[in-house]
């Protein structure tokens, strides 16, 4: 190794005392530099504040040995990189360890260039790509198809900054659509014939109007049932088709929902956060997606943002707080009498509150005028109740009981007959509770659980296949019943025969 050293020496100090430093420097090799310093640490004398002579080296690599070695850069390129005596004289106040904590730049080699080229390409593709996709998605509507499905009615044709902006907004929100609507575009399945169906639909929100959940540190989660919620959901189900339309996920609600109707008679229906629409930060029931008749269709919900696609087929309640009241309860008369009175629009029968929300009071006082005038009416009836007549007499000594008593509104009777067909359902529901769960464990058994899997690959069982499978439920259960019959029949001839 070639070594060259340059010794430097100071100005020599008055008394002699002081020791010159000594600096030992080997040639820029590779272009580093490797600087070495040997001085005395403690010394009495003060330093000279004198200059120092600077003296030049001049390196032995020239441009022949540094091409050879596969280097670009020649030699008095290097040893312009080379530090220099004056440079270190205007650097002496930096610290040492700033001196060393800096590097030089690394050198660009070919390699370096073809890559900052391809990324000036890349970033130049990646700006004309997407000044052409705000310039494509901003176009004017190519059909009135594409605007009405992107919901841009208000917006028109044209190429004003405003008209651009809305149009790019509507197309790039249409990307995402897979996101943001449900999953299916007819959320329930077509309704039954006339004669076998319910007149109407009551759709249901789930949470704060049927139930309330409360957490806290000492008991975590709990959910409480409302006050007669169970008679709600039994009585309404005998005039309408009632179907739950809950905010939160299946995987939370659907447990939830399976107690409120343990014998599967009320509730024909559940659906779930999945079958919302999320628009503009919000989830919205929409109830032109439910294959039903908007006319005979009503939702009871407690938030206004989620019935904001039909608000005239709404009625907003106050949220449920978890404290004991007697809303459902008082609901049922107004809900019965819109049935019973075979109204041909619902809409038009709620545009007829002022307060949709405080339409329990406003039917209550409704109700009680309709009683007056129907007393009034009435007068000269009601004025005979309880007197002796002839009608009565006669009754009377044909052996017939006809009871003399004031006569009863005709909305008294629809209460006292629906009343009584909501007990029998009860009591049949009872009775046939074994029948139905030995047919579902049986369904279970011939079919299995599906599971969304089963969905997305079509491994589901047709519904051909299960009104098939129900029939033969169905024939084996009235052979049951026959041998029941026969059974009966030959115990009271035998009791017959006894006596």
């Amino acid at each position: 190794m070639f070594r060259q050293a340059t010794v430097a020496a100071g100005r020599v100090l008055a008394h002699g005392g002081g020791v010159p430093n000594i600096t030992l420097r080997q040639p820029a090799i590779m272009n580093t530099v490797t600087r070495m310093s040997v001085s005395r640490p403690y010394t009495t004398n003060k330093p000279n504040n004198s200059k120092k002579e600077a003296t030049k080296t001049e390196s032995i690599l020239t441009d022949d040995i540094l091409a050879r070695a596969g280097f670009e850069e020649t030699a008095d390129e290097l040893r312009k990189k080379e530090p220099t005596e004056e440079n270190e004289q205007d650097q002496s106040g930096e610290s040492g360890e700033e001196q060393g904590s800096k590097k030089r730049r690394r050198r660009q080699t070919s390699k370096d260039i073809k890559r900052e080229k391809a990324a000036n390409w890349f970033y130049l593709s990646t700006l004309v790509g997407l000044v052409g996709g705000v310039g494509y998605m901003s176009r004017d509507w190519t059909s009135e198809e594409e605007q009405t499905a992107l919901d841009g009615k208000d917006i028109d044709n044209g190429y004003t900054p405003q008209l651009m902006w809305s149009r790019l907004q509507k197309r790039w929100n249409g990307l995402f659509s897979f996101f943001s609507e449900p999953a299916f575009e007819n959320l329930l399945p077509p309704p039954a014939p006339e004669a076998y169906r319910r007149p109407y639909t009551l759709v249901l929100t789930l949470d704060d109007l049927l139930i309330h959940s409360e957490w806290d540190t000492k008991n975590g989660w709990r959910t409480a049932k409302r006050p007669g919620v169970d008679y709600f959901l039994g009585y309404l189900s005998q005039y309408y088709e009632i179907v739950i339309f809950a905010t939160n996920y299946q995987m939370y609600s659907e447990k939830i929902v399976q107690k409120l109707d343990p014998y599967r008679g009320f509730i024909s229906y559940q659906l779930y956060r999945e079958a919302c629409r999320y628009k503009d930060g919000k989830l919205i029931k929409d109830l032109s997606l439910l294959n039903r008749d908007l006319a005979k269709t009503i939702i009871i919900d407690v938030a206004d943002e989620s019935v904001s696609s039909q608000p005239e087929n709404a009625v907003v309640l106050k949220p449920w707080d978890g404290k004991s009241d007697d809303t459902l309860v008082r609901l049922i008369p107004c809900l019965e009498y819109m049935a019973a009175s075979n109204q041909a629009d619902v809409r038009q029968f709620l545009s007829n509150f002022n307060d949709k929300s405080n339409i329990v009071p406003e039917f209550e006082a409704k109700e009680q005028k309709m009683r007056e005038k129907w007393r009034q009416d009435n007068q000269n009836v009601l004025s005979k109740a309880g007197k002796p007549n002839a009608g009565a007499f006669l009754a009377k000594l044909m052996g017939l009981h006809m009871p003399n008593t004031e006569p009863k509104m005709p909305l008294d009777v629809i209460r006292e007959t629906g009343q009584k067909n909501y007990e029998h359902f009860i009591s049949y529901l009872k009775e046939t509770a074994p029948i139905n769960e030995e047919h579902e464990r049986l369904m279970k058994e011939k079919f299995g659980e599906v599971k969304l899997a089963d969905y997305l690959t079509g491994n589901t069982p047709t519904q051909e296949e299960i009104i098939e499978f129900q029939k033969q439920l169905q024939e084996q259960e009235m052979q049951r019943q026959k041998e029941k019959q026969e059974k009966l029949r030959e115990q009271m001839k035998q009791q017959q025969q006894q006596k």
